[in-house]
């Protein structure tokens, strides 16, 4: 029988040790039928009580673990995403924020690999819910795949250098590196930036096209703690926003079986909506009076 190809999940992490363990956790449960894979981490330096163990538990189980003793905040993440390439073995490379929960059992990284097998020009393969408000502004393809689909959407760059993805060595070799030396994480003149720079000259000097892909079902929610509709975010000055553990073992939201899944929501024409993926454990989902998730991130407060 032939091995599956291999995929790493890199995570960068900094004092969001609770965000971390269900996201670690969440992966380790819901792909546990797909072994080839590998997990490493990149903490910077966090000093947040109960890391440094937690860290070790990883180390311990068999996963990579690189800690950083100092902080670059305009860079770090860029440094992140390096360090995960270089210490890299998978076919695939999954770029993770810590912030993420995974909410599908089983069989879809199955789908995943299958999927950028048969479609190289996929220049990402998004893994997260995002709002449905916003893929209903999509500009879809066809849909590809037999009962797990994708489609393409022609109004997203084909690359996102904000994580939650997964890319082909292929596509990684024309990314790499992060740019390092930025005037800030985000916003303008940031690593993300520069990197779709170079993916646009790549297509413009070679023809080749490449495209973001979207599962009709997404298997991964961002961890909202945050009222406004966002997480706590770490700045250089400390944690803004809030934040606090779930209410169930690794979970903030749900576990949803595969299956029936496919059985609700599989012949969808576009891509199922946070608002219809995530069931929170606990907690209300940040809904504004439309029904919409909110999206206020804390650092528009200061």
């Amino acid at each position: 029988m032939k091995e599956l190809p291999k995929v790493t999940f890199g995570y960068v992490n900094c004092n969001r040790l609770l965000y971390l363990k269900s996201a670690v956790e969440s992966l380790l449960h819901c792909t546990d039928d797909y072994p080839n894979k590998e997990v490493i981490v990149i903490d910077n330096a966090s000093d947040e009580e109960g890391t440094s163990e937690y860290l070790d538990y990883l180390e311990d189980a068999g996963h990579q673990i690189i800690r950083n003793t100092h902080r670059d905040p305009k860079n770090e993440f860029a440094r992140g995403i390096n360090t995960i390439i270089e210490k890299s073995s998978g076919d695939y490379i999954c770029i993770m924020q810590g912030d993420s929960q995974f909410n599908v059992k089983d069989k879809w990284l199955h789908e995943y690999v299958k999927f950028y097998e048969a479609n190289p020009n996929a220049g990402c393969i998004m893994l997260d819910a995002q709002r449905t408000i916003r893929n209903k502004r999509g500009n879809y393809s066809q849909k590809f795949g037999d009962q797990y689909k994708f489609v393409y959407d022609g109004n997203r760059f084909p690359t996102s250098g904000a994580g939650r993805v997964m890319y082909s060595k292929k596509v990684i070799d024309i990314l790499y590196p992060w740019s390092t030396e930025n005037d800030r994480h985000e916003g303008g003149g940031d690593s993300e930036e520069k990197a779709r720079a170079k993916i646009t000259r790549h297509m413009s000097s070679t023809g080749e096209q490449f495209y973001c892909a979207m599962p009709i079902v997404p298997v991964t929610l961002g961890i909202y703690t945050d009222p406004r509709g966002a997480n706590a975010r770490v700045t250089a000055t400390g944690r803004i926003g809030e934040y606090w553990a779930p209410k169930k073992d690794f979970r903030y939201y749900e576990v949803h079986d595969y299956d029936q899944l496919m059985a609700e929501y599989g012949d969808r024409e576009i891509p199922c909506g946070i608002e219809e993926m995530a069931i929170p454990i606990g907690f209300d989902a940040p809904l504004d009076e439309d029904g919409n998730w909110k999206k206020n991130p804390p650092k528009l407060d200061r």
